[in-house]
């Protein structure tokens, strides 16, 4: 048994031994020696890159003389351009109005046919034309001299204040030249339509009778002439009385204006209220 252990022994011994001649045999390291390094393995971190927005800035024009816009309207409509007419200045004469004898009267004009002018009166007295005749055979003219007409109506309305014997007249076609056409109404009924020619110096009766249209005595009386061209009408108190077409003197146009006339009664004295100029 003894010699078991020691047997046992020995193979201990001898097992050290040879681990510690392993042990001192090994080589020590070579500090030379290059150690391969170590190679790291890449970690792949994706790169976020955050750009800016870009903003695209739209480039508005400039309207200018050469490119601003221009916009035509369709085919089927049309611009219509409004124009006020002026009004006419207030001391402008007019062609067609009515007179009633309160303002200026620069545009109208007088004259005598016959008798003695010193014994006469002309005058306008609260809005009325006044003819005062205190002659015999007195023929008084008043004409508006702004306007010739060739198709043209005149009233009067005429108030007679003194004797029944005077002519209240129309006169229509006036010229210097050629003569004028009358229509004479008397205050007693009757009445005639002449003709005044300046080539035969003379008045001459293209037509006449009697009106009981009439008012006689101190009354009130409407006249109208209408004259277009050559062909005359009458009118008394708005009733028709006569018409004549002068194929002889032939007066196509002229001025209009109004007569009163005395004879041997006197006095005479008759008031306009007014004298209306008028298409016919």
């Amino acid at each position: 048994m003894r010699f078991s252990s020691y047997k046992v022994f020995l193979l201990v011994i001898g097992f050290i031994v040879l681990v510690s001649l392993a042990c001192g045999t090994s080589a020590p390291p070579d500090p030379t020696a290059t150690t391969p390094p170590q190679v790291e393995e890449e970690v792949f971190v994706p790169v976020v890159t955050t750009e800016e927005p870009v903003v695209i800035e739209e480039e508005i024009p400039t309207l200018t003389a050469t490119n601003v816009p221009i916009r035509e309207l369709p085919a089927t409509q049309s611009v219509s351009e409004v124009v006020e007419e002026p009004e006419p200045p207030e001391d402008e004469p007019q062609a067609y109005f009515i007179e009633e004898f309160d303002d200026d009267l620069s545009s109208w004009s007088y004259f005598l046919m016959n008798g003695d002018e010193n014994k006469m009166d002309l005058y306008t007295d609260y809005g009325r034309l006044v003819f005062d005749l205190q002659g015999s055979n007195q023929w008084v003219y008043v004409l508006y001299d702004e306007y010739y007409y060739s198709d043209v109506r005149i009233d009067v309305q005429a108030e007679n204040l003194g004797k029944n014997t005077n002519n209240v007249s129309l006169i229509c076609n006036y010229s210097d030249r050629f003569g004028w056409y009358e229509f004479n109404i008397t205050n007693g009924g009757m009445y005639s339509i002449l003709v005044y020619s300046e080539i035969d110096g003379d008045y001459f009766t293209l037509a006449s009778g009697g009106s009981t249209n009439v008012r006689m005595g101190r009354d009130v009386n409407t006249y109208t002439a209408i004259c277009q061209g050559n062909q005359l009408s009458l009118y008394v108190n708005g009733v028709f009385e006569r018409e004549h077409v002068d194929t002889k003197y032939n007066l196509r146009e002229g001025l209009v204006g109004v007569s009163v006339a005395s004879f041997e009664v006197l006095p005479i004295l008759v008031e306009l209220e007014y004298f209306s100029i008028s298409v016919p």
